[in-house]
């Protein structure tokens, strides 16, 4: 395997179409804690939270390295082009990074850095495999990234935005549960328990369905609290738009599901994560127009929009193959 192979399956096990979102969640923390936080503690809010999500990774492609030879054999590990040692050496050091800049913005952070770490490792190593255990492990640590970007500004942790933490991890539960419906068939094929392994395509999106109301609630009710206490000033038509077409995008992956013949082929799982993909990152930036800087939004979601996208777009062939050759009007004849 040539030097330039090898950086391009540590970029693909990275997901540069799917990374970027959880530092804009930090750094949402950052600005709602605080109206003037300097440039290094929004450049570590922002860094702090995506090497985490780099840790979890390389840890997920390590400790699935046994289910990913059988339904994802392109993947970096099955196909051969990284080493199940490397990805190890990618968790460990991500790890490490993340740790010291989270500790480097504020000692507090460590408690948010374990709490995070501890449901990451907890999900790639024994919760996957136990129902909707495994997808509300897997939306923790975006909620704890929302906090630690406050903590890094603050402090402390501020009371007023754990309920939209939560709102986070209502939310990527929901975009991990859409991720194992993608996986069922290799999922199931290799024993792995997950929700729509045990419980089935259509209960699966179904809670799909009710985690996406959740997370919607929450976005809307969490800034009416804040507005109705005079805790801080809200944007409304800025949060109203901005969730409106959040809510779209969220209701159009559902419909692709819905849409998609039974068992749900792996393609049509994928679409509609692509679609989660490109809305998950309106949420943060949303928050952070509607109640601190409307340019900061843009700043993040613009290049973090394009990035993402181009990013899918170029890596289909090679890290998802199916989804090259796939076009909508295709799906009924596609498989899992």
């Amino acid at each position: 395997m040539s030097f330039g192979g090898k950086v391009l399956a540590h970029i693909e096990t990275c997901r540069p179409d799917s990374s970027l979102y959880v530092g804009i969640v930090g750094v949402a923390g950052a600005l709602l804690a605080s109206a003037d936080p300097t440039g290094w503690q929004l450049a570590g809010a922002w860094l702090a939270p995506t090497l985490g999500w780099l840790a979890s990774l390389y840890g997920g492609d390590y400790y699935d390295r046994d289910l990913d030879a059988i339904g994802k054999r392109h993947r970096s590990i099955p196909s051969g082009r990284m080493s199940a040692g490397a990805a190890f050496a990618g968790m460990v050091v991500t790890i490490v990074l993340g740790t010291a800049v989270a500790l480097a913005l504020d000692p507090l952070n460590i408690v948010l850095v374990a709490l995070a770490g501890g449901l990451g490792f907890s999900y790639s190593k024994w919760l996957k495999a136990r129902g909707i255990l495994g997808n509300i492990a897997r939306g923790g640590p975006t909620a704890f990234s929302l906090l630690l970007g406050a903590t890094s500004v603050r402090g402390t942790i501020p009371l007023d935005l754990v309920p939209i933490a939560l709102m986070f991890w209502v939310h990527d539960s929901s975009s991990n549960l859409v991720g194992a419906l993608c996986d069922l068939e290799s999922d199931r094929r290799g024993g792995c328990a997950t929700f729509p392994v045990t419980h089935g395509d259509r209960a699966t999106i179904r809670l799909v369905a009710i985690l996406d109301v959740g997370w919607l609630a929450l976005a809307v009710g969490v800034p009416l609290g804040w507005q109705l206490s005079g805790t801080r000033t809200v944007n409304w038509p800025i949060l109203g738009t901005g969730l409106a077409v959040a809510a779209l995008l969220a209701a159009w992956s559902v419909r692709i599901l819905l849409r998609a013949p039974r068992p749900t082929p792996r393609l049509a799982g994928l679409r509609s994560h692509e679609v989660i993909v490109i809305e998950r990152l309106l949420l943060p930036c949303v928050l952070i127009a509607a109640t601190a800087s409307p340019g900061a939004a843009l700043l993040f979601l613009i290049p973090s929009a394009l990035i993402t996208r181009s990013a899918q777009l170029l890596m289909r062939g090679r890290y998802e193959p199916g989804r090259a050759a796939h076009r909508p009007g295709r799906l009924k004849g596609a498989t899992s």
